[in-house]
Parts: C-alpha cells; sequence; structure tokens
C-alpha cells in the first residue's frame, strides 16, 4: 500500500493513500478580511461517506466540505440535511463550477 505525504509549514502532515480516489477543491476562504484562496486534497470516499473540514491556512477557520454522518446542523433548519459543499452552496444561491482533468493535465471545468 503506498501513501502521498502532503505537508507544508502552515499544514499538518496528511498522508492520502495513492491507489484511492481523491478529489481536489480549490476556494477562497470568505472570512472578513482574510480572502485567501487555497487548494486541498482530500478522498473521494470522506466526500461521499464521511466528514471533510478544511482549515484556511491564512485565518486557521474551518471551513465544512462535506457531513455525510450528520454531525453538524444546518443554522437555518436545525437538520443536517445538506451533507456536502455543492448542496450547500446551492442551497444559499451560489454557483458550483466543477471540472475534471484529463491525462495530459488540463482541467476542463462544467457546470
Amino acid at each position: 500500500m503506498a501513501f502521498l505525504v502532503v505537508s507544508s509549514p502552515s499544514r499538518p502532515t496528511v498522508l492520502l493513500r495513492l491507489d484511492e480516489p481523491k478529489y481536489s477543491l480549490t476556494f477562497t476562504c470568505k472570512v472578513p478580511e482574510c480572502d485567501e484562496r487555497t487548494s486541498h486534497m482530500f478522498s473521494k470516499r470522506a466526500y461521499h461517506h464521511g466528514i471533510v473540514i478544511i482549515q484556511c491556512p491564512k485565518c486557521k477557520n474551518r471551513h465544512l466540505i462535506a457531513d455525510n454522518l450528520g454531525w453538524f446542523k444546518d443554522e437555518r433548519t436545525g437538520q443536517g440535511s445538506l451533507q456536502n459543499i455543492e448542496e450547500i452552496m446551492r442551497s444559499r444561491g451560489q454557483q458550483v463550477t466543477r471540472g475534471r482533468l484529463d491525462a495530459s493535465g488540463v482541467v476542463e471545468y462544467t457546470e
């Protein structure tokens, strides 16, 4: 079993299994006075079946990306019905842009 070690001075070390599908997410932190744009990797399994929380390297705020276990409740409804960032953004009327990395390393964006 092979692992990819991901670390930097501002992030803790993370081990990702190389044989497991992964997602990459790039976003801009919207905490007031932060606006840090960062990219993060996480397993496809965690996104669809577990919990993904990403910490902004600048302001250290934690962003909930996926909650398939219902641990976090929506502040407006009191329910944990929105399971991932795509559903959360769409419920707020925000645009979600998805992309696919082709064999040559080019990202093709879709909506």
